[in-house]
């Protein structure tokens, strides 16, 4: 394929089946959990999982594999919710290392009524805390947000200050997720929209900092701040501002993994159908 293109899909009863079930599904990008995302522990990845995981990604071809991390963790938090998140995110990170992945992404957090610049700061100072204890060389990406409740991240601005505040900023990249961007009021449904959009995350971040899209469509309108995936073309954002990032060739290097509804509309295999068809 002209681009690396692939889902999150379940590890459920092993981190390694999610690599057979990409194959079936004939893409080169694939995103998993390598924990259950709703709990606070997990136990220990087994040696012969983490073998066999080796074992299937190198007999699986050009296949790229990043880690989400789960949906417990906030580092603009405090108390001893925050502690319980720094405990969660090394152990986040010692998974992707031991099983190989380059690549953790992780959602900003929320400030809870602190402010967003209170989160901003904490977000940084507490990932450099975790980084100076850590001996791998996994890259964090801070995904953005759609800006629902009292998240971190939905601005641009706010991606590029948790980095400059960082002492390990070269630890950290960036996740741009198309749903969350345009719920947060970045339109890149127009041509217009998508050069504008474009032009100010590279002045604001840089597309160095660019490592992975999340390809997903909206169910609710931009600047909504709601977070709802929608099938490939189906949703707000539509077909030709999906079509323009996907045929950018600045971006032929980055991942595009779409975490897109599996329902009575669409599964997988068919919203991965239409966007090989909208490649140029």
């Amino acid at each position: 394929m002209k681009k690396r293109l692939g889902f999150h899909l379940s590890a459920a009863g092993g981190v390694y089946n999610a690599i057979d079930e990409a194959a079936e599904l004939g893409i080169n990008a694939l995103q998993i959990f390598t924990k259950n995302s709703n709990r606070w522990t997990a136990p220990p990845l087994k040696e012969n999982d983490i073998k066999l995981f080796h074992e299937k990604w190198r007999s699986s071809g050009d296949l790229s594999i990043i880690s989400h991390t789960g949906y417990l963790i906030n580092l603009a938090g405090e108390g001893e919710n925050l502690e319980k998140s720094k405990t969660l995110m090394r152990e986040e990170i010692l998974r992707a290392h031991l099983l190989g992945i380059k690549y953790l992404v992780l959602h900003p957090g929320n400030h809870k009524e602190r402010g967003v610049d209170a989160g901003i700061k904490s977000v940084a100072e507490n990932l450099d805390e975790i980084f100076a204890e850590d001996e791998t060389e996994v890259m964090v990406l801070l995904e953005t947000t759609a800006g629902q409740g009292s998240s971190v991240g939905h601005r641009f601005e706010h991606i590029r200050d948790i980095i400059a505040l960082s002492k390990c900023s070269s630890r950290i990249g960036v996740c741009l997720d198309t749903c969350h961007i345009f719920a947060a009021g970045y339109d890149i449904s127009t041509p217009e929209g998508y050069v504008y959009t474009m032009d100010e995350f590279d002045r604001l971040i840089g597309f160095d900092r660019l490592k992975l899209f999340h390809f997903n469509d909206s169910k609710k309108s931009t600047g909504s701040k709601v977070d709802r995936h929608e099938h490939i073309g189906l949703g707000v954002i539509g077909s030709t501002g999906l079509s323009l990032l996907l045929n950018d060739e600045r971006f032929n290097h980055i991942d595009y993994i779409m975490e897109t509804p599996v329902d009575d509309v669409r599964d997988d295999r068919d919203n991965l159908a239409v966007v090989l068809g909208m490649l140029k």
